[in-house]
């Protein structure tokens, strides 16, 4: 019997461990227990900053964290978004064009519903997701001039996606105004920051190099978000035996590494991919000290199926390697 499920399948970092950063929860905890800013003692518990903050933002609501807010988001917030996306692009924005919803796939949705006239409608849109999702690569500067030109006249505006609920926006706030140098939490905050940027960074290369040391899979490097998309080379025998059991290729590799190891997966034909490729996608989220055994039993279990599967007589074995050759 498995004695756990590892859920890399959706990015959820802290329901595998990963530690919150310590001021943007001191804050919404403030704003959560406004009552806390009237003891005498708060200084003894929370830093200066943190108090201000705290106060900054509960004058933006009009009753709390408990009520409901404009439905674009709270405006002193929508503000602090358009003056980050100014300094960041080097254009204005407008705070009035910006919309805050309960995460970015309910922000899509509202788009397409709003933009789709018809069942018989030609693309009138594109979505880009960047780094990307499921394969965690960065679109270069080069690539996005190219978005940039393709879809010149049809660019409206730029949405800043985050969760519409109150505590949720005040995190954003605290993202697109985040401390500066000097500010009395503001060497914790980097220190924590950077801490779980570059234990990403090493989860990102254990994975990597985990996926392309086992047979028939290839693998890029993690560039940005959160997730890992290898491609797995999968032996004829195991598409038919796939087809028997009346799954597509890769949810039956996936199903039967959940069932082996309880790593769960996503496979890729859910993202839709070429004919005859497959993929499966997952995070690089699981806690660093955990990663190296997770990638071994992904290597026992993928060694063992291509081993069942593979046609000795009429199939070829090929590691990652000589996969990247073949592909040159």
């Amino acid at each position: 019997m498995l004695s756990e499920i590892i859920f890399t399948n959706v990015g959820n970092p802290h329901a595998l461990g990963q530690k919150p950063l310590t001021f943007p929860r001191q804050v919404v905890a403030l704003c959560q227990a406004p009552f806390l800013l009237d003891d005498p003692n708060v200084g003894l518990i929370f830093p200066a900053d943190a108090i201000a903050k705290a106060k900054h933002y509960l004058a933006m609501t009009s009753g709390g964290l408990g009520a409901y807010s404009d439905s674009r988001g709270l405006p002193g917030i929508r503000k602090e978004v358009a003056e980050f996306i100014e300094r960041r692009d080097g254009y204005p924005s407008d705070p009035e064009l910006i919309f805050l919803t309960d995460g970015a796939s309910k922000g899509v949705m509202q788009i397409l519903s709003t933009i789709i006239r018809g069942a018989h409608d030609g693309v009138r849109a594109m979505v880009i997701i960047n780094p990307g999702n499921p394969t965690g690569q960065c679109l270069s500067e080069a690539n996005l001039r190219e978005v940039l030109k393709l879809c010149r006249g049809d660019i409206q505006s730029c949405f800043d996606i985050t969760e519409s609920n109150v505590p949720a926006q005040i995190f954003m706030g605290l993202m697109v105004n985040p401390l500066k140098p000097g500010d009395i939490s503001y060497e914790r905050y980097i220190r924590e920051s950077k801490g779980i940027l570059e234990s990403l960074r090493r989860r990102a290369q254990i994975m990597t190099d985990g996926f392309n040391s086992c047979r028939n899979v290839v693998c890029n490097f993690t560039e940005g978000a959160m997730y890992s998309f290898p491609q797995i080379r999968l032996p004829p025998k195991a598409i038919e035996a796939a087809k028997q059991a009346g799954k597509v290729a890769d949810v039956f590799y996936c199903l039967k590494l959940l069932e082996a190891t309880g790593i769960s997966t996503v496979p890729g034909s859910g993202f839709g991919q070429k004919e005859g490729v497959f993929h499966l996608r997952t995070t690089i989220l699981p806690a660093e000290e955990d990663m190296p055994a997770i990638m071994a039993s992904f290597k026992k279990f993928n060694d063992e199926f291509m081993e069942q599967y593979e046609d000795h007589r009429g199939y070829s074995r090929i590691d990652s390697a000589s996969y990247l050759m073949l592909q040159i």
